[in-house]
C-alpha cells in the first residue's frame, strides 16, 4: 500500500523523497496532501497538533479520515509500539484501519496473546491448570470501535490524540497499560459516514447552516441503524468488525465510543 511505501521511505530522509517523486506522480503526491517535512520525519513520532495543524477537539475544526488515516500510517512507520493494517473497504470502499497497540514484545506475539484471548473466553475444554497459565501469562485484550454513528464526532476525532498518547507517554500507568493490555482499535467505524459529515459541516461553516445535521443518511443502507446490524451482520463494516472482534480476538473488552449531542448537531 502506498503509505506503507511512505513509511519505509520517511526512514531514508531526503533521498527518499526524491525516490518518491520518480514512483509516484506529482498529482498523486498533491492527493496524498503529505507535506514534505513528514516524508523526510527520520523516526520522530509527530504529534496530532503537529500534523493537522491543530489540537484535535479544536471548537469548530473536524478532521477527516483520509487525513486520520495518513496519521495512523504515519505512526505505524515511527514507532514499534503500534501496528495498522488495512481489514478491508467500507460500502462506498473507503479504507477501514485495525490498529494495534501494546509494547513491542507483545506486537512480537499477536498469535500467542489471541489464542489464549480466545481459549480463555471457550474454556470448555480446558484444564484448571491451562486456564491458571492462561490467566498468568496472558494479556488483557481490549477493543474499540469508534464513531459508528458518524454525526457523533467525537471517537473519530479523538483517535489520534489517544493512540499518539498510549505511544509516547512514559508515566507508571501508561507503561503498565502498554505491557498488560493489547489494545484492538478501530478509530472509524463508518468511513463513509464520517467523510460525509465532515464534508457537509466544512461546506456550511460560517453560515446560518452550520452544526445542522447531514440532509441524507450517512450510511448507504442503514443509516443511523448500523449499530442494530450488529443483530443481522448485513453490511461489510459489520461484518468486517465482527470477524476481528468475535471471531479472531474475543476480547475481555469491549468499548463502543458513541457521544451525546444535541440535536444531532457537531
Amino acid at each position: 500500500m502506498r503509505f506503507q511505501y511512505l513509511n519505509y521511505l520517511s526512514k531514508l530522509g531526503f533521498f527518499g523523497y526524491a525516490y518518491l517523486v520518480q514512483i509516484f506522480p506529482r498529482t498523486d503526491l498533491n492527493n496524498l496532501s503529505l507535506s514534505i517535512p513528514f516524508v523526510i520525519n527520520l523516526g520522530k513520532i509527530v504529534s496530532p497538533e503537529e500534523f493537522y495543524g491543530f489540537k484535535p477537539g479544536t471548537d469548530r475544526k473536524l478532521i477527516r479520515w483520509d487525513k486520520i488515516m495518513e496519521y495512523f500510517w504515519l505512526l505505524d512507520g515511527s514507532s514499534d509500539r503500534i501496528k495498522v493494517e488495512e481489514v478491508g473497504t467500507s460500502t462506498e470502499g473507503n479504507p477501514m484501519l485495525l490498529t494495534y497497540i501494546s509494547s513491542p514484545e507483545n506486537l512480537g506475539n499477536l498469535d500467542g496473546i489471541r489464542e489464549m484471548s480466545w481459549s480463555i473466553a471457550h474454556p470448555e475444554d480446558l484444564d484448571e491448570a491451562e486456564v491458571e497459565r492462561i490467566i498468568s501469562e496472558g494479556k488483557s485484550v481490549v477493543a474499540m470501535t469508534m464513531s459508528i454513528h458518524a454525526s457523533e464526532v467525537g471517537g473519530t476525532q479523538v483517535a489520534s490524540d489517544f493512540a499518539y498518547r498510549l505511544l509516547t507517554e512514559e508515566d507508571e500507568l501508561t507503561k503498565k497499560i502498554r505491557d498488560n493490555v493489547l489494545l484492538l482499535l478501530f478509530p472509524c467505524a463508518n468511513p463513509d459516514g464520517q467523510i460525509m459529515t465532515v464534508d457537509w459541516y466544512r461546506k456550511n461553516l460560517g453560515t446560518e447552516f452550520e452544526g445542522c445535521g447531514l440532509p441524507w443518511l450517512y450510511h448507504k443502507y442503514t443509516g443511523h441503524d448500523n449499530n442494530r446490524d450488529a443483530l443481522t451482520l448485513t453490511q461489510v463494516e459489520t461484518q468486517i468488525m465482527n470477524k476481528v472482534i468475535l471471531k479472531d480476538w474475543f476480547p475481555q473488552a469491549y468499548i463502543d465510543h458513541h457521544q451525546m449531542v444535541r440535536h444531532h448537531n457537531v
